[in-house]
């Protein structure tokens, strides 16, 4: 990882979902399985930010809509990404990830890990690399099997690539990780927001979703990489963004409350910090030119 962020933390796609990873070691015994949320109506729009006027004239769905525009507008980023989630019996998990953004190509890595003795010893538990194409991701584990030898700079497997469809993916991972968040914000998710705060050049906004709608999808992610017995159920989703004049997103930092089921049924609490650069020497987007592009459907 990159020594400006090293001691940093993305999303994700890629963060709590790790955390489910060890909680997969728990279960629960509820009467009646846990449901998948109903996705919202209403996914949240990008909005390319305004000329003129700041943050401080707009609400907090308008800033959330120029975030995400002047995001998809760049050619270039890297974020770095780290969550920490204790459950039951103080059992904890971390999982940490990167994503580089370069003219179009997209390639993510996310590793989970896990407590072999109640928080004695960390180990990682499961790592991918995704790329993602127009209309399919591609996924690929590492290329040893030796848990120990697994970390952000490893080498993965040079087999061939998992291929799933648009479809296929948000069932089993979610939302595409060109989106702003794993969890859905949107107008319809905003249940509050607190009042914009202003520290030097630098914006911040907290908001609280919805339990249900707001991780439609990233359940799916949840419980895929988790091996869960059902989806998981939020209690409590704040999500915290710092950002710029120009809605540059700096950080996000989530704090989340929910339960996962596997055996028993594990209560966590925990979050994640996501940390942005725009630097174009952090991005690294090699894997595409060195593997998946041999994989990569093409039109006739």
């Amino acid at each position: 990882m990159k020594g400006l962020f090293k001691k940093l933390i993305k999303y994700t796609a890629l963060l709590s979902a790790g955390a489910a990873l060890t909680f997969g070691i728990m279960a629960g015994c509820s009467s009646e399985p846990a449901k998948r949320p109903s996705d919202p109506n209403d996914m949240g729009v990008v909005v390319e930010p305004p000329k003129v006027g700041s943050p401080m004239d707009y609400t907090a769905i308008e800033n959330i809509e120029f975030i995400k525009g002047k995001l998809a507008s760049r050619e270039y980023y890297h974020l770095e990404s780290e969550s920490n989630v204790t459950a039951t019996a103080g059992v904890k998990q971390k999982a940490e990830g990167t994503k580089d953004f370069l003219d179009g190509i997209l390639v993510t890595e996310t590793i989970s890990y896990g407590a072999k003795a109640f928080g004695f010893i960390e180990t990682p538990s499961k790592a991918i690399q995704r790329y993602f194409g127009e209309d399919e991701v591609y996924v690929r584990a590492p290329a040893s099997d030796n848990k120990d030898e697994w970390n952000l700079d490893m080498e993965w497997s040079s087999a061939a690539p998992e291929i799933l469809n648009d479809a296929d993916y948000e069932s089993a991972y979610g939302l595409r990780a060109s989106e702003l968040s794993d969890f859905v914000i949107s107008e319809e998710t905003i249940v509050s927001s607190g009042d914009l705060q202003k520290e030097g050049d630098k914006y911040s906004l907290t908001l609280t979703l919805d339990n249900e709608k707001a991780p439609a999808y990233y359940v799916n992610q949840m419980k895929t990489l988790g091996n869960l017995d059902e989806y998981p159920v939020f209690e409590l989703i704040e999500i915290t963004i710092s950002f710029g004049e120009d809605w540059t997103v700096y950080s996000m930092q989530t704090h989340e409350v929910y339960q996962s089921k596997k055996f028993i049924t594990a209560s966590c609490e925990g979050g994640s910090v996501i940390a942005y650069s725009y630097d174009k020497a952090d991005v690294d987007v090699s894997a595409y030119e060195e593997y998946f592009r041999q994989y990569e459907k093409t039109s006739a």
